[in-house]
């Protein structure tokens, strides 16, 4: 666990996958500092955190991509995808927002606006599939890491997650005042 209580690498790529994965999530980066050049995206490479987070500093909107989740293998460019929409979805979702930090979407409105409105900006015709997918690997992430989450930890649990992006995708509405 890192000093946030986040999960952490358990082991280490190889440095070729590790090159590549640094790759594969720069040229990510690159297609999302185009498309939505309104937020700071950075990367602390070299941490083993498994995880990824929105924060404000003023009115600046950053999102920071830690080494562990980009290089972990149960991502593909489309699990990576989705982190950086939600992440995304912190600053550009809009209501609800987080009790903690009203000016930042909650959980399951940024899961939603990632795959309803990210998502089809960053891959285009091609949305819909990446973000199943993408889905998918997230939330077989999230179980992959019971061994370091409680279920109390978690503002929500990873098949609720996983139900709002598929709707996200399908474009159905939900009701999300009652979901945190």
């Amino acid at each position: 666990m890192s000093f946030l209580d986040w999960p952490v690498e358990r082991t280490l790529t190889s440095l070729r996958t590790s090159r590549r994965r640094l790759v594969l999530l720069n040229l990510l980066l690159d297609r999302f500092t185009d498309v939505f050049p309104e937020i700071e995206y950075e990367v602390l490479w070299d941490s083993p955190t498994i995880n990824a987070q929105a924060w404000r500093l003023g009115s600046d909107r950053y999102v920071r991509v830690y080494g562990g989740l980009a290089r972990h293998p149960a991502l593909s460019k489309f699990g990576l995808s989705l982190a950086l929409a939600h992440e995304t979805g912190h600053h550009l979702g809009g209501a609800p927002y987080d009790s903690a930090l009203p000016h930042i979407s909650n959980q399951t409105q940024a899961d939603y606006w990632a795959a309803r409105f990210a998502m089809p900006r960053i891959w285009g015709s091609h949305a819909r599939g990446a973000t199943l997918r993408g889905a998918t690997e997230l939330l077989k992430l999230q179980r992959s890491l019971s061994y370091d989450l409680k279920a109390s930890e978690l503002d929500v649990a990873p098949e609720e997650r996983y139900r709002v992006m598929i709707a996200g995708a399908f474009g159905v509405a939900l009701a999300m005042e009652h979901v945190i």
